[in-house]
């Protein structure tokens, strides 16, 4: 889909006898916006046709509301010159314009691009200064998100005639509107990936995928891979516990985004970082894909330096297909499980939005995959592992399997010394619960963070709710046989699984935590990818950019 900044109107289409046959009038349609007062917006750029709207408005008894509707097909002409074509004109109601925000754009867009796809190639859309910049870059990735589809597996595709969006708009809002196509860029990869099959979509299918992005973008991006070889000399017992169970090897994938400077992950001296790892032999090698762990050179030596190159990481948990392993899910809706990846390919797609816009910051992408599968070789309830911290768990559930591979990924990501780090998971269906698909869950350790994160969802409308951390919720999780169990019982499942996390990250790190359960798709028969959360930590990442 091509969208662009215009300050030009569609032209009536005139056809001389004799000349160069004119553009069917099928080709154009102007997008009038009205709301629920019948006050046209950019109504001073649409002085050519306001006799021709407000008569619409009143013979169709418009009223404005949000996503209603109406069709000029403009099929007769003028009277006195029959060979004049006018454009058609479509009115579509916002509502009230001081409760705009992104669900309300979100439905005028779909509105929009629904009642045109199959009509007309192009839309003009009058704006003017109806939507001040946040919720014109709101508007104008809804735009291009309404576009998406995922139809590659069925034998008869229906393709849109319509190919070329102009919004008439002031021209300062350009980089408002390419910031938006770089997002739905990787919202488009995320979606993508998520609602591909898990036979299609599993752990090396995801590092193909960051490797080819490593392949797009060589002057922003690298990409490392670590087997279970490598995980199992670090010492990544609890991520190896999840895949034990497929003949898919587990992948942990670690691309680095450099957009502000050439940020070091490899290190000379591995003494810090291998003492727990017993490389031997062909794993040697390992050393140099470890990150380097420095500690600043003060009074105090527990104070690590404050480095502003220093990377923000963002881990996601990527089991491709969840069947819940030998503590296996219902059968109904089971398909679904292959959206458990969905933490990282929000990661990945986040990554890509990056190259795509070029942002000034360091960033580090993590995708902890792994499938969760029944087998003979299959973690049992009640099996005891020890974490890449040194901490043992007891798995009482085996669904409770995301939270073991986000484990010895925050241990690994934390030797780059991040300024925060993120993990993103379909972690729960206790967030679900709690918060519907309306509102992403948000747990922090760093009032900062969440902060940020919070100004971040408010600007770009992707939603999230702080949720609690308390120390107490700690106790559920204390096992009589090992370090702390995987599951803390029935109540208050979501903030458990965040707290289980919370062991394995150092203290005075600065991490959050997302459950998206709730937003990573959609169910039923329309199942599929939302691209959620692209547009929160894009937003996320940008502001932290500008304030440096």
């Amino acid at each position: 889909m091509n969208i662009k900044l215009s300050q030009h109107l569609p032209k009536t289409h005139t056809q001389k006898i004799l000349k160069k046959e004119a553009k069917s009038k099928d080709e154009a349609c102007l997008v009038v916006l009205v709301d629920d007062k019948k006050n046209i917006l950019a109504e001073s750029a649409l002085t050519d046709y306001t006799a021709r709207i407000e008569q619409l408005i009143d013979v169709s008894h418009f009223k404005g509301k949000a996503g209603e509707t109406v069709v000029d097909y403009a099929l007769a002409g003028d009277k006195k010159t029959t060979k004049q074509n006018p454009v058609q004109l479509l009115l579509v109601g916002v509502g009230n314009t001081d409760k705009f925000n992104n669900t309300v754009l979100q439905k005028i867009a779909n509105t929009i691009y629904s009642s045109t796809q199959k009509r007309v190639s192009s839309i003009t859309v009058a704006l003017g200064d109806a939507l001040e910049e946040n919720h014109f870059g709101q508007f104008a990735l809804n735009l291009l998100a309404a576009s998406y589809r995922f139809d590659k597996y069925k034998s008869e595709q229906a393709t849109p005639v319509l190919t070329d969006i102009y919004l008439v708009a002031d021209a300062a809002l350009q980089p408002a509107l390419a910031f938006a196509q770089s997002v739905f860029a990787g919202q488009s990869l995320t979606r993508d990936v998520a609602n591909e099959p898990g036979n299609i979509c599993f752990p090396a299918y995801m590092a193909e995928k960051a490797q080819e992005l490593a392949a797009t973008y060589p002057d922003l991006l690298t990409v490392k891979v670590l087997g279970e070889d490598e995980m199992a000399a670090l010492g990544m017992h609890c991520f190896l516990a999840v895949a034990q169970g497929s003949t898919k090897e587990g992948q942990l994938v670690l691309m680095e985004y450099r957009g502000k400077s050439n940020f070091s992950s490899d290190t000379s001296s591995t003494k810090a970082t291998t003492s727990s790892a017993k490389v031997s032999g062909g794993l040697k090698a390992l050393a140099d894909k470890l990150p380097t762990k420095k500690v600043a050179k003060t009074n105090d030596a527990n104070v690590q330096a404050t480095n502003d190159d220093a990377p923000i990481v963002l881990v996601g948990k990527g089991v491709t297909f969840d069947s819940g392993g030998i503590s296996i899910k219902p059968g109904a809706a089971m398909d679904e499980m292959k959206f458990d990846m969905g933490g990282s390919a929000s990661v990945l797609g986040t990554i890509k939005a990056l190259c795509e816009a070029r942002l000034p910051i360091n960033v580090v992408g993590a995708l902890a995959c792994a499938e969760n599968m029944p087998s003979g070789d299959a973690t049992r309830p009640g099996d005891i592992v020890k974490a890449m911290n040194g901490l043992s768990v007891e798995i009482l559930n085996t669904d409770a399997e995301g939270r073991l591979v986000l484990a010895d990924t925050l241990c690994y990501v934390q030797r780059y010394q991040p300024k925060a780090i993120i993990d993103v998971a379909t972690l729960t269906g206790a967030c679900v619960v709690a918060l519907g698909s309306v509102r992403s869950a948000v747990f922090s350790n760093d009032e900062d963070v969440l902060f940020d994160l919070e100004n971040a969802s408010n600007l770009s409308g992707d939603l999230i709710w702080h949720m609690p951390l308390d120390d107490e919720y700690q106790a559920q999780l204390e096992s009589p046989i090992a370090d702390l169990q995987n599951i803390g019982g029935k109540g208050a499942g979501a903030v458990t699984a965040a707290c289980f996390l919370s062991r394995f990250v150092e203290e005075g790190q600065a991490w959050a935590h997302l459950d998206i359960a709730g937003t990573a798709w959609n169910s039923g028969k329309d199942k599929a990818a939302t691209g959620r959360p692209v547009p929160l930590f894009m937003q996320y990442l940008k502001n932290s950019a500008d304030m440096v």
